[in-house]
């Protein structure tokens, strides 16, 4: 009877500690499990924190360096003249909001002589192409590089009197003009064309024409230049001529609604 009661009491103890053991292995299986769980979130938001930080750390505004910039303009003229007609469309489109914004301007106004006039050739080339969203935004785009001044004080300027001239007011267009003149040494070939514009508006056009030709003997393509010049002859009733620079105009940039238009209400020319 001891013995027996010796064993039936091992056996107790033997199962007690096995189911001990099973209890504690569970709990510890339980535990790792939510640490692993606990961990899974972190380390993983980590990871995805991780693979957006190289986005978040990039600086959009900072400065491009003058090689950088170079190498980004020299990648978009070649686009713009050699490339397929999406990659044409988007430089053109690129290039329009360049231009056309203060802060990157900047940049256009950092590049040597040979790239601007590599970037004006690319814009007057893109004038003449099929697609019609590429022509109108090389318009825009050369239009505002002819315009750019070489200081930040010029260019308001530039857009004060351009501001002005759309509401009309004719003294202050031509008073903020001609105070650009006494802010850079570059005069954009688009301020005598915006002056021409000005004389046009308040019937002087002889001075117009003197604007325009100011405008052309700097860069022979402005082609709003030729628009300006045509309007001046008609106001001094030389047909011929207002012909000939409407022709001019048309050939440099086909997509000018305002030299058709024009060209559309001259006089028929008088039978020989």
């Amino acid at each position: 009877m001891p013995n027996e009661s010796i064993q039936a009491r091992a056996v107790v103890i033997i199962v007690a500690v096995f189911l001990a053991l099973v209890a504690v292995h569970v709990r510890w299986g339980r535990d790792d499990a939510d640490t692993d769980a606990d961990q899974a979130g972190p380390r993983l938001s980590h990871i995805q924190v991780a693979e957006e930080e190289p986005a978040q750390a990039v600086d959009v505004d900072s400065p491009l360096s003058g090689t950088e910039l170079s190498e980004l303009m020299d990648g978009r003229v070649r686009l713009l003249v050699q490339g397929e007609t999406n990659e044409r469309r988007a430089t053109a489109i690129q290039l329009a909001f360049m231009a056309g914004d203060v802060r990157e301007q900047q940049g256009l106004l950092q590049l040597g002589t040979a790239r601007r006039k590599a970037l004006e050739e690319a814009l007057l080339k893109g004038l003449l192409d099929d697609d019609p969203t590429v022509a109108d935004k090389c318009r825009g785009a050369l239009l505002s590089v002819w315009r750019l001044a070489d200081s930040s004080a010029a260019r308001r300027q530039v857009h004060r009197g351009i501001s002005a001239l759309e509401a009309g007011d004719w003294d202050l267009a031509l008073r903020s003009l001609n105070d650009v003149e006494k802010l850079t040494a570059r005069i954009p070939p688009e301020l005598h064309r915006l002056k021409a514009e000005v004389y046009l508006a308040t019937g002087l056009p002889r001075q117009a024409i003197d604007e325009c030709d100011l405008a052309l003997k700097d860069e022979p393509r402005q082609f709003m230049a030729h628009y300006a010049l045509a309007k001046a002859c008609l106001r001094l009733d030389e047909v011929d001529k207002a012909r000939e620079f409407i022709g001019i105009a048309l050939a440099i940039c086909p997509r000018l609604p305002e030299a058709q238009r024009l060209l559309a209400e001259m006089p028929d020319a008088p039978a020989e």
